[in-house]
């Protein structure tokens, strides 16, 4: 197609419309090609890719239609160099709108942020000095004597790690001891320094709210530990953007201002997108120490980047180089396992514990082993579950047209009882404790048609407030869409309309303090919480879930989609699937393409 028809078919984004207008203007003797290829890298970037990747691209359909139809393929990288030598396009250190580094193209925007990213990572890549003596015998205190053949092995072994560099990536599966890892960190850190100032945060207010509970809970086990140590602990998380200051023109930290701490800890990096990530280190003084925590094989945040899966080398071994094997030998009292140790790792391996055992799952129940067969996109074994009649699985088969009425049935058992609380705390932990997640936002099968299904049955039910699904009434969830200062309300934060001591309706949240509430008119941009999008759930957790995937094909469902959503139950999870469908979307993995696993050492696909 020529570039006038590319760019007024209706799959192709407004944004990567104007954005090719805009390079047009820039350069009015710029070629169709080069046009093309700004709109194909604005479009992409909407699906999540930083970049692209030039070599991997050549040949192939970079826009298509909604049936698949190509819109635009991509030329040979000869003709397709030759094409980028447009007005618009610089190189490394230019200012213009496209950068082409070797075989990537991006938006000025995204290679700053990925040079940026990777040289602050690089900088504290440099040794800590720590006794190794000490940390033996404070090693042997909190985890006890060395066992290679213990559960919480990796977590003795990613501590040591921790302590003796600035950057110390945690990544492993729900239930592996990330936060139990982090709070010895923390305290063997304040051992020896006394005045280190923590900071804990997380993506969004229920991952924080839940890091912050979860580390509470377990001070009290750290008996190896001084009571003046563990008073010390921080108890209290942030999201990103409290954190930073986040304003309606940008955050109150940077590389000017930086944030006032000593050690920062991240939980839940599989959501923090690049830019968040670049202005987060941006932020960070670089004397300081970072903790990134997070399962490496969630779903990639919603925003451009797969910032922890391109820090983790995008589902390579995670080993460790024999120079840094033998530094940990030394603090751990004995030698690692071989498998553990590659004369091939990169750099930023021997920055990486991965913790494989988990707790959650250790009796093996069928969540566990089914989260496990999905990620090895194991068929048999996904098949053999779906069969097994597993006390943790449920499944509801679902043909193409609407879902099924047990969808609407499982949700009514499940929210019913939050109408029958007696205060709003109660309400907000009864609906906390289930939810219905979907693959989708829209369509039969999506979030939205499936909470104006629900919305419709509570009103037949004389309990929700009339016909529109936004007016609020006791006993409704909300979900902010929007960060917002005033209220100190942000971004996935959840709560639940319920009326105060005086009667009058208020949206209550959780905060350290408590439940606090606001009235309806002081809450910003937010929708009812019944059904949640399963990227939307990532960093929550609910004793059941029930998951709906479309019996259609959908580029959004994928490995990572279906593993995340299985995830989120502690104890039961229900599929709403079709088997074979479901057996071809394990097949297919997130791509997105990024040069900021190669900037950090990771070997490339040929």
């Amino acid at each position: 197609m020529k570039l006038p028809e590319v760019l007024d078919h209706p799959a192709v984004p407004p944004l990567a419309r104007q954005f090719a207008r805009f390079c047009a203007g820039l350069d009015p003797e710029a070629g169709e090609l080069a046009l093309l290829t700004a709109a194909a890298l604005a479009a992409r970037n909407l699906q999540g890719d930083t970049c692209l990747d030039l070599a991997r691209l050549a040949g192939r359909p970079l826009l298509c239609g909604p049936e698949g139809e190509c819109l635009f393929q991509a030329p040979s990288i000869p003709r397709w160099t030759d094409a980028l030598r447009a007005g618009f396009v610089g190189g490394p250190g230019d200012y213009q709108p496209l950068v082409l580094d070797a075989r990537r193209l991006y938006l000025h925007r995204h290679w700053r942020e990925e040079t940026a990213i990777a040289a602050a990572l690089k900088a504290r890549m440099i040794p800590v000095d720590t006794d190794p003596d000490w940390a033996r015998a404070r090693l042997d205190a909190v985890f006890g004597p060395l066992d290679t053949g213990a559960p919480a092995y990796g977590q003795r072994l990613a501590v040591a790690m921790a302590l003796t560099r600035r950057l110390t990536i945690v990544t492993g599966g729900p239930g592996t001891g990330k936060t139990t890892t982090v709070i010895r960190l923390l305290a063997l850190l304040l051992e020896r320094e006394p005045g280190l100032r923590i900071a804990l945060a997380a993506p969004t207010g229920k991952a924080a709210a839940r890091l912050a509970e979860s580390i509470a809970a377990q001070i009290g086990d750290l008996a190896a530990v001084p009571e003046a140590v563990r008073a010390r602990i921080p108890r209290q998380a942030a999201t990103l953007h409290r954190l930073l200051g986040w304003t309606p023109t940008g955050f109150t930290h940077h590389a000017a201002n930086r944030l006032p701490v000593d050690c920062l800890v991240v939980d839940e990096c599989s959501m923090v997108d690049q830019g968040l990530m670049a202005a987060l280190l941006e932020a960070l003084p670089g004397a300081a120490r970072l903790v990134l925590l997070g399962d490496r094989d969630q779903l990639a945040s919603v925003e451009a980047g797969s910032v922890l899966g391109d820090l983790t080398g995008r589902g390579a071994a995670l080993v460790l180089s024999p120079g840094r094997a033998r530094e940990l030998e030394a603090l751990m009292g004995g030698p690692l396992p071989e498998a553990l140790v590659s004369p091939d790792a990169p750099g930023i391996a021997d920055h990486i514990a991965w913790l494989r055992h988990s707790y959650r799952f250790a009796a093996g129940g069928g969540i566990g082993r089914l989260a496990a067969a999905v990620n090895r996109a194991d068929v048999a074994a996904v098949q053999d579950l779906m069969e097994s009649g597993d006390a943790e699985l449920g499944w509801l088969p679902s043909s193409p047209g609407q879902p099924p009425a047990a969808v609407l049935q499982w949700a009514l058992d499940h929210y019913l009882p939050v109408f029958q609380a007696d205060s709003a705390d109660r309400a907000l932990a009864r609906f906390e404790s289930a939810r219905l997640l979907t693959a989708l936002r829209k369509g039969p099968w999506g979030e939205r048609a499936l909470g104006r299904d629900l919305h419709a049955a509570l009103l037949r039910r004389g309990l929700a407030a009339g016909p529109d699904e936004r007016r609020p009434y006791r006993g409704l969830p909300v979900l902010i869409l929007r960060n917002d200062v005033e209220t100190g309300l942000f971004n996935g934060d959840t709560g639940i309309f319920w009326p105060d001591a005086a009667g009058r309706l208020r949206a209550w949240f959780r905060r350290p303090q408590g439940l606090q509430g606001f009235g309806p008119h002081q809450l910003p941009a937010w929708q009812p919480a019944w059904t949640l999008t399963v990227h939307r759930s990532q960093g929550s957790e609910y004793d059941q879930v029930l998951l709906v995937l479309p019996p259609e094909a959908s580029p959004v469902v994928t490995r990572e989609l279906v593993y995340t959503g299985l995830t989120r139950a502690r104890r039961r999870c229900t599929l709403v699937c079709a088997g074979d469908r479901l057996l071809l979307d394990i097949g297919r993995r997130i791509e997105r393409d990024s040069g900021l696993a190669e900037r950090l050492g990771w070997p490339q696909p040929a």
